[in-house]
């Protein structure tokens, strides 16, 4: 079976593209997500996300040298989406290099609020030339069954997507 390395933004965004992947590929998540603000979120997310890996049975990656520093974050974040996604891919596609993983996605693309044209784009774009593929699948079909069957099994769904500026949007909208 092929070797698939999917990057996982969170649990409930990961549920969906599983229901998509899972009888097709050996899957291991890899959890590298700086974005997310604030430091309490980031361990609900990435409890939730170590959590549902176990539950799975599939082995959990992580960035080993990342220390989280929202602020660091903040400052190298000024083209907000492009910029994010790019970080984060890039660090994904070269740890599925390093071990020979045959290709890697992301849970991003379950998700109906992410830019899914610009993540192919960035994801083609750093598997050209490579042994490890990008797979482009879209997920969003599966998003809200997926979110649903973990919010019933008690994990943690969050209320934005993940940078202070979600954070705040989410927040304005709420007050009107």
């Amino acid at each position: 079976m092929k070797k698939l390395l999917l990057h996982i933004c969170c649990a409930p965004c990961s549920a969906a593209a599983i229901k998509s992947l899972r009888n097709e590929f050996e899957i291991s998540f890899f959890w590298y997500n700086p974005n997310i603000y604030d430091l309490d979120e980031y361990n609900k997310r990435k409890e939730s996300a170590i959590r549902y890996s176990q539950a799975l049975k599939f082995e959990f990656f992580e960035e080993k040298d990342f220390q989280y520093d929202y602020q660091e974050w903040k400052s190298c974040s000024v083209e907000k989406c492009s910029n994010c996604y790019q970080i984060r891919l890039k660090k994904t596609f070269e740890f599925a290099k390093t071990k020979a993983f045959d290709f890697f996605s992301t849970s991003l693309l379950s998700s109906p609020y992410q830019k899914h044209e610009l993540i192919k784009e960035i994801c083609f774009k750093l598997s050209t030339n490579s042994p490890v593929k990008f797979l482009y699948r879209d997920f969003r079909e599966f998003f809200y069954d997926g979110k649903n069957e973990l919010r019933s099994q008690n994990y943690y769904i969050q209320k934005y997507c993940a940078c202070q500026k979600s954070y705040f949007e989410r927040f304005k909208e709420n007050k009107k």
